[in-house]
């Protein structure tokens, strides 16, 4: 059952609820706070578009990952 605090549906999924499969994903990764943070943001939006915002959660992911680019250095942008 869905609870709108602690686990809105928007953020729920085929049985794996959004900042599970977010820690996976970040885990053991060497990111800088800020970087966790865009990067975060973006999945979450990606995450719940369908359910939720529609094309306004996908610009906004968008934004989170032009942020995450542009706080990367010269090298790492050219990977």
């Amino acid at each position: 059952m869905s609870d709108p605090v602690t686990a809105p549906a928007h953020y729920e999924g085929s049985g794996v609820e959004c900042k599970d499969a977010m820690k996976s994903m970040m885990h053991g990764a060497d990111v800088e706070p800020s970087q966790a943070y865009w990067w975060g943001c973006a999945f979450k939006y990606v995450w719940r578009w369908p359910r939720k915002n529609g094309a306004e959660d996908i610009r906004k992911a968008i934004t989170c990952l032009e942020l995450l680019l542009g706080s990367l250095d010269d090298k790492e942008v050219k990977r």
